[in-house]
């Protein structure tokens, strides 16, 4: 059993912890305060039976009508269970109350399985760009409206 729920600080060291395991980025986690000092709402976490976070999506305010999600992991044990489409559908409806029409991201040209899991949740990529990640790869920026599957 599984279920999402808002962030809270108290989850911000496992959802650190769980990006250093599996985003090739590195960030500091103060990054995560920042995103729930922002937009407490637009950040989540999948939690287990007994409470274990095992994944979590961190989303911010792009502009009045578009969201953003600068980071996104579930725990690679816990990978192709459905955690991520339920995070990021539970942040698509949360975009949708706070009045946005579209979210964007940002995903490694590389990754042919994240641009795959993104198409499948709804997301068409509309930008290259060269460059962008620390490590000099290139990425893809992908949309989607907030209506619905599409």
């Amino acid at each position: 059993m599984m279920y999402v729920r808002q962030m809270t600080v108290s989850d911000i060291d496992r959802a650190f912890e769980i990006a250093c395991l599996s985003l090739e980025e590195r960030y500091l986690k103060e990054v995560f305060h920042f995103f729930i000092s922002g937009w407490p709402g637009g950040q989540l976490v999948a939690v287990d039976d007994v409470g274990h976070v095992i994944g979590f999506l961190s989303g911010a305010r792009l502009t009045p009508d578009k969201a953003t999600v600068p980071l996104f992991a579930v725990d690679h044990r816990y990978r192709g269970k459905g955690i991520g489409s339920r995070l990021m559908e539970e942040f698509r409806l949360r975009a949708s109350i706070d009045g946005k029409q579209y979210i964007q991201l940002e995903v490694k040209g590389t990754s042919a399985a994240a641009i795959s899991f993104y198409k499948k949740a709804g997301f068409t990529p509309i930008a290259y760009l060269e460059g962008f990640y620390q490590d000099g790869t290139d990425g893809v920026r992908m949309l989607r409206s907030v209506r619905g599957d599409s």
